[in-house]
């Protein structure tokens, strides 16, 4: 039977990559941090996958195990395995790195036959070339000849909502995931590669699309949702006004992605957009406007999921009013409990809101004068 480690057995973890994996026959083994956690998949060795979309549907995941992260075990898996995937967040992949080169110098010294595939399935930007960086940083001249022979890093974009387990959760194992996903990867197809995996020869557009909207879009809903006091995306998107802005923001979004990417038209992008708006509406899924609008800090970065459809629109010659609108919300965000907020917003209050908007977005000129009415507009009821 062919063999997967996948680093990472939170709820993206079992409730998709895993899942997925082992609905294509690989023997599945989970690697995390978490003792109890690993105790307990190793001791069922089966879990439940809740997916809720117009119905409620409940699968069975058996034969499945899981290790320590960084453990001997895990180690001789790396070395073994024919498929290496990852959910652990784009920020520990260096720790997935360390692992990885130990278990490769055993399979290159093994001469194992086979080549392996590896994936980072992260909410990033080609995370697995990020963690590729990562291994070859810490590989020798030999083992760097061995990746580029026998190891296919694939660049990955991947989306699935992972919703709030409160009344559909029984069982500490059980992952409650959302029934949409994608699972694109960048490269030729693999035989015997799981089922819903979508072959692409050109990640770019579509890590765009993504990006732009659905977290964009998410942001855009997010940043104006809290300014009103509402706590959840689907409530927020009750309000006709937000469903609207939602709209507009990814409308021009779309203008842009076509204008940019030959590989896209507007007709389709705005079907997607639609399908990402009735995603986020399902009553399932609870979303906390929170979760969604931390970090704004990241969000406002040049080329993340506000400013670069704004600079893609702009590219465009599109109207950015309703961009324009999601960045000024997230200039206003501030929420207790989240230090990028209280950080953002101290620097506003010493600096000025213009100038962290050019030192924080990159903004000037015409964008910046539009973000730049709309905060004052969405200020005055503030004030």
């Amino acid at each position: 039977m062919r063999r997967a480690l996948h680093f990472g057995a939170g709820n993206i973890g079992r409730g998709f990559i895993g899942w997925l994996l082992a609905d294509a026959g690989f023997q599945v083994t989970f690697a995390d941090v978490v003792p109890g956690l690993v105790n307990e998949i190793a001791a069922k060795r089966s879990y439940r996958v809740i997916e809720l979309g117009e119905e409620k549907r409940v699968v069975e995941v058996q034969g499945v195990d899981a290790c320590l992260l960084g453990s001997e075990r895990c180690v001789e898996l790396a070395a073994t395995s024919d498929w290496i995937t990852t959910a652990v967040g784009v920020r520990h992949l260096e720790g997935v790195a360390e692992v990885l080169v130990e278990g490769f110098r055993r399979r290159m010294r093994a001469g194992r036959e086979g080549d392996v595939m590896v994936i980072a399935c992260e909410n990033a930007v080609r995370a697995t070339s990020q963690l590729r960086r990562h291994v070859e940083r810490l590989a020798d001249g030999a083992l760097r000849e061995f990746l580029d022979a026998r190891v296919r890093f694939l660049d990955a974009a991947v989306d699935r909502i992972a919703p709030n387990r409160e009344g559909h959760a029984e069982d500490a194992l059980d992952a409650v995931v959302e029934s949409y996903y994608e699972w694109v990867v960048e490269g030729s197809p693999v035989p015997g590669a799981p089922h819903g995996i979508s072959w692409v020869s050109d990640l770019d557009p579509y890590l765009e699309r993504k990006l732009y909207l659905v977290n964009g879009a998410h942001a855009a809903i997010a940043y104006l949702a809290h300014l009103r006091g509402i706590a959840t995306i689907g409530e927020a998107l009750a309000q006709q006004d937000i469903e609207q802005h939602a709209a507009r923001f990814q409308e021009e979004a779309a203008r842009g992605l076509a204008h940019r990417h030959p590989a896209f038209d507007v007709a389709d992008l705005t079907s997607y957009a639609a399908k990402v708006r009735t995603r986020f509406a399902n009553p399932h899924v609870v979303d906390h406007v929170t979760r969604v609008a931390r970090d704004p800090l990241r969000k406002l970065a040049p080329g993340e999921r506000l400013m670069g459809p704004l600079v893609a629109a702009a590219e465009a010659g599109c109207e950015t009013t309703a961009i324009e609108r999601a960045i000024a919300s997230a200039l206003c965000y501030l929420d207790e409990n989240d230090e990028a907020s209280l950080e953002l917003q101290r620097r506003i209050a010493t600096e000025g809101v213009e100038q962290v908007a050019r030192a924080v977005c990159g903004l000037e000129g015409a964008q910046l004068r539009g973000v730049m009415a709309a905060y004052q507009e969405l200020q005055a009821p503030i004030h």
